[in-house]
């Protein structure tokens, strides 16, 4: 998570005149379209996790055309929530059902518990974790590159990194980090083109951007090449980085011949710094299902009411290549949402808060069984 001076919700009046056509290729979709298509389970899901942004900073900016193209044309829920504060904890919750009490961005931490890995092997679902900027397969340095020096704290931001580890879910898990056989499937996100022109992707393909792509940003010093005070440029490179990627995904054999989905999220809408209203507290806070309950206290350097201490309002942009046109799906939904979706799709059983049937539900398309 970052903090930064939040500037006014952009107005979703003008959105129309700023979308461009979606590129989408539903080749799959134009080709075989029936409702036994429909009932059948994705042969592939990929996850591209962007990074501290909400809906109201996001849905209909114009520094966002290929974005809000794809809001407009495939599948939106506009009632998705982050889990949490800070980055870290989403995307633990995102890979095992929970936070584990952890509300901090240190990447030294490790959890050993169960996770979406365990289950996909268990059942033989192959996967892959496309890290941009990962220096080699299976790193497991907290930051690359790293101009800081050797005695900084891990958890200080290098001006000049571009990779996170805080933001890869499969090297939080100890399970997957020392498993040199499980680890190996952690690579470099220049491994996607190669897999998708070989038609050898895997099942379930987690994509996490850069510090600057994903729209997080460096902090400001030495080697710094755009900032997280400098919006715009993050927002033109996020949206680029999501056109370039989807378009990459979209073009390839293996979308054309089966069945695939993707999933396009933010990990936590981020709040501003300085002094925050109780209001704006609560808008940034806005819990999904099972967000974990806080007690009153000071969080993050905030001064906390109390209560479920929630992500924050982000989009999930679904791209289904068996779908036919825009849909809504405005399920009250967050990150434990999606591992369920992922889990119900292949039948896995459902693990930790993913398991909660009471609130967290899967996020059901359109044509697709409930």
């Amino acid at each position: 998570m970052r903090r930064k001076l939040i500037a006014s919700a952009v107005s979703t009046v003008s959105l129309a005149a700023t979308l461009l056509a979606s590129t989408s290729v539903p080749t799959f979709a134009a080709v075989k379209h029936d409702q036994a298509q429909m009932n059948t389970p994705f042969a592939h899901i990929y996850v591209i996790m962007m990074e501290n942004e909400g809906s109201r900073l996001l849905v209909g900016n114009p520094d966002l055309p290929y974005i809000n193209s794809l809001i407009q044309n495939d599948g939106y829920d506009p009632n998705y929530y982050g889990v949490t504060h800070e980055s870290l904890a989403n995307y633990v919750s995102f890979i095992s059902g929970s936070n584990w009490g952890t509300h901090s961005d240190d990447p030294t931490q490790v959890f050993n518990h169960i996770n979406l890995v365990d289950q996909l092997s268990k059942a033989n679902i192959s996967w892959k974790g496309y890290m941009e900027n990962l220096p080699s397969v299976g790193y497991k340095g907290y930051w690359f590159p790293d101009n800081l020096s050797s005695n900084a704290s891990p958890s200080q931001t290098p001006p000049n990194a571009l990779y996170a580890l805080k933001h890869n879910p499969f090297s939080l898990m100890a399970d997957v980090v020392d498993n040199p056989t499980r680890n190996k499937n952690v690579v470099p996100l220049t491994q996607l083109q190669r897999d998708l022109n070989n038609n050898t992707v895997p099942n379930f393909s987690f994509i996490t951007p850069n510090v600057i792509n994903d729209m997080h940003g460096q902090p400001p010093g030495p080697g710094a090449t755009v900032t997280w005070n400098d919006t715009k440029q993050l927002f033109q490179a996020g949206d680029n980085f999501v056109k370039n990627t989807v378009q990459e995904i979209t073009s390839s054999k293996s979308w054309k011949t089966s069945k695939s989905v993707i999933y396009i999220t933010w990990d936590e809408a981020d709040y501003p710094f300085g002094n925050v209203t109780p209001s704006q507290l609560a808008t940034f806070t806005t819990p999904g299902p099972d967000a974990p309950i806080v007690p009153a206290g000071t969080v993050d350097g905030y001064t906390w009411p109390g209560g479920a201490y929630g992500g924050g309002n982000v989009p999930l942009i679904i791209v289904d290549n068996a779908a036919k046109g825009h849909f809504t799906v405005n399920t009250w939904a967050d990150h434990y949402s999606l591992l369920r979706t992922i889990e119900k799709n292949w039948n896995l059983g459902y693990i930790n808060n993913a398991s909660d049937s009471n609130q967290v539900k899967s996020i059901n398309i359109p044509g697709e069984p409930k």
